[in-house]
């Protein structure tokens, strides 16, 4: 029995082929395929996107999701279209993909209103999924598909490696592709293969050279000692200006990455980094904190955030979407094993990834952060969904095959939208930045400039069960009280979106654990680490998305202390809007682009950190197409 599809048959009057279509309601994106009788994979199909003009680029979804599937993207030049073959391993801008061939066809086009591009793809309809396994397209049956658009300028329209700002809206329907089957496909193909009129170029790198300069901005003291070098052979000059808070130092140690994302050192101090979309790379460091040698440790595309190493050295995690995998470590020889699987069963989509810390009281509990599925994940407000929520495993107990995500191990804490950066407190505890919620409105009026707050969370224990509710998806943290008229808040206050006779602002109070401190809307902070003294939680802030003026694209610093109780907390109190300092940091932060080509235009783009033993901070920032590792310390 056939799902309830929304395509159609159209026949193109000038091609003369038949496809079936979807017609996307609000964006007036229409979208065809055709497939050929024999749908056994390997298959081509041919793909028709038409779309306004307004529309700048239009992209289609072979999976029906962002990530790890993939997508055929179009947008007009000049003349005639442009179609780009791309793949997602994590949220940000897709990388091209040699996995599918085009094939462009007659009636790509731009007229007065609208563009089309066609084209045949061979390579479309099967591929690697996330956990690796190969996934093909029923040709006789339905597919979900999804399709996004954008409605900025894409960066250089002659070239099909092109970066382009993020989607202004996107949608997911059921195509019927039993329907889109014809006996007439080659003869389609044939008849209808067109040479592009413009040629494709490609991207030349910036040869700009930027610098670094000192603010007169005092942070408080710090334990970051060990000495930075003034410059690292081999790095390259920084592809973007920064600035730094006064007596830091900070060196580019690296370019050249690929979204390198998380950060952690074996014991002879080697460093190694995620980089997402393709594996980990291991770095052999010198005694003044550059990069003497580099190479692939693991090369596996799936892996895209999360890892860590055991207290003993010997076993390598890491983390893709759906699961978490481990890999005997012999860090002498810079080497792994063979690959073995400890988690699986989180889900494929939505915020995609899965942070790993191992406590240092009890090393064989593995903590796990999972994000939730969108903007507001209701069914995530049940425990048992196991999304927005940190779950923790404990490693002497693997089953076969793994812990399953969602019924394995127990909870640290849940109703946290997307907890991507966790940290142990000096007495095992453990600290967690929250990304908050988008495109908020209360009342009928727009708050989401300046509410709701992202969040730093105390989660506490993760040695027992921990059924603490974090407020996610119905409690947030107010940053800018007077946005609010119809009710008196300081910040660090919850609040509800719209409040009603069951549930109140107040009834957050009741139920909901508050953060411990709140950051600026938007910021979206990503990893945290604190120093060798707990005096002080570092913070990388990637950056806004959708604020203007954009803000974040910055690490910051976040003063600690331990009371008279033994328990470390914020100096500063939760009703602050200064609990934190600057530390590195873009010096015009309106000309970054959280949405913008590459992920990041005109700005680094702060993402993991790591101590290394001398206690020097190293970050990496994640833009796509260039990315950088920085070290960081006292000048």
């Amino acid at each position: 029995v056939l799902a309830q599809v929304d395509s159609k048959i159209a026949c193109d009057a000038v091609t003369k082929i038949c496809y079936s279509t979807y017609l996307a309601p609000d964006s007036g994106i229409s979208i065809g395929i055709a497939l050929p009788m024999n749908v056994t994979d390997p298959y081509d199909a041919i793909i028709s996107i038409t779309a306004p003009l307004a529309t700048t680029w239009a992209g289609f979804a072979w999976g029906g999701t962002m990530v790890f599937n993939p997508l055929t993207v179009g947008w007009p030049n000049g003349k005639t279209s442009v179609v780009s073959s791309r793949f997602a391993f994590g949220l940000g801008l897709p990388q091209s993909y040699d996995g599918a061939e085009y094939t462009l066809l007659k009636g790509t086009t731009v007229n007065s209103t609208h563009w089309t591009m066609t084209t045949k793809c061979s390579g479309c309809t099967s591929y690697q999924a996330n956990d690796g396994s190969q996934a093909v397209l029923d040709g006789t049956g339905t597919a979900s598909f999804a399709w996004a658009q954008g409605t900025t300028a894409v960066q250089e329209p002659a070239n099909n490696n092109s970066a382009f700002n993020m989607h202004s809206s996107y949608g997911k329907w059921v195509h019927d592709l039993n329907a889109a089957r014809s006996p007439n496909f080659k003869a389609w193909v044939a008849s209808n293969i067109l040479s592009p009129d413009v040629p494709m170029t490609t991207s030349k790198p910036p040869t700009t050279v930027m610098t670094s300069t000192t603010s007169s901005a005092k942070p408080s003291s710090t334990a970051v000692k060990g000495k930075v070098p003034a410059s690292c052979s081999g790095a390259g000059a920084p592809k973007f200006s920064s600035v730094l808070a006064s007596g830091w130092k900070a060196t580019k140690v690296l370019g050249g990455l690929t979204s390198p994302r998380s950060i952690i050192f074996d014991s002879p101090g080697n460093m190694l980094v995620v980089q997402s979309g393709k594996g980990i790379t291991l770095h052999t460091m010198t005694a003044d904190g550059c990069i003497s040698a580099t190479k692939t440790l693991v090369a596996l595309n799936s892996l895209n955030h999360g890892i860590a190493l055991s207290a003993d050295g010997k076993t390598l995690y890491a983390s893709s979407m759906t699961q978490v995998y481990s890999w005997p470590y012999t860090a002498s020889s810079g080497t792994v094993g063979t690959r073995a699987t400890i988690v699986t069963g989180m889900f494929s989509g939505g915020h995609s990834t899965r942070t790993l810390l191992l406590s240092p009281k009890n090393p064989n509990l593995l903590a796990v952060s999972h994000g939730s599925n969108d903007n507001f994940d209701y069914p995530s407000g049940n425990p048992k969904t196991a999304r927005a929520c940190v779950k923790v495993f404990d490693l002497n107990a693997i089953p076969s095959g793994g812990y399953n995500y969602v019924s394995g191990g127990w909870l640290a804490g849940y109703g946290m939208r997307n907890e991507v950066g966790i940290a142990f407190d000096g007495n095992s505890m453990l600290w967690g930045v929250e990304n908050s919620g988008d495109n908020f409105s209360r009342g009928g009026k727009d708050v989401h400039q300046e509410n709701p707050a992202e969040k730093l969370n105390y989660i506490g224990d993760v040695s027992k069960n921990n059924d603490k509710w974090f407020g996610y998806p119905t409690c947030y943290a107010v940053w800018k009280p007077s946005d609010f008229t119809d009710q008196k808040f300081q910040v660090g206050d919850q609040f509800v979106i719209a409040p009603n006779a069951t549930f109140k602002d107040e009834t957050c109070k009741t139920l909901s654990t508050p953060p411990s401190l709140v950051f600026q809307p938007h910021s979206a902070p990503i990893d945290s680490k604190f120093d060798d003294t707990f005096s002080n939680l570092y913070v990388t802030f990637h950056g806004s998305w959708n604020r203007v003026p954009t803000t974040g694209f910055k690490v910051v610093q976040v003063a600690f202390t331990k009371g008279a109780d033994g328990v470390y907390k914020p100096v500063s109190p939760l009703s602050s809007n200064t609990g934190y300092k600057d530390i590195f940091w873009n010096p015009d932060v309106t000309k970054c682009q959280g949405n913008g080509p590459s992920a990041s235009s005109g700005c680094f783009r702060p993402a993991g950190l790591g101590f290394d033993s001398v206690g020097r901070m190293y970050m990496t920032s994640d833009i796509s197409t260039d990315g950088e590792l920085w070290v960081l310390g006292q000048s």
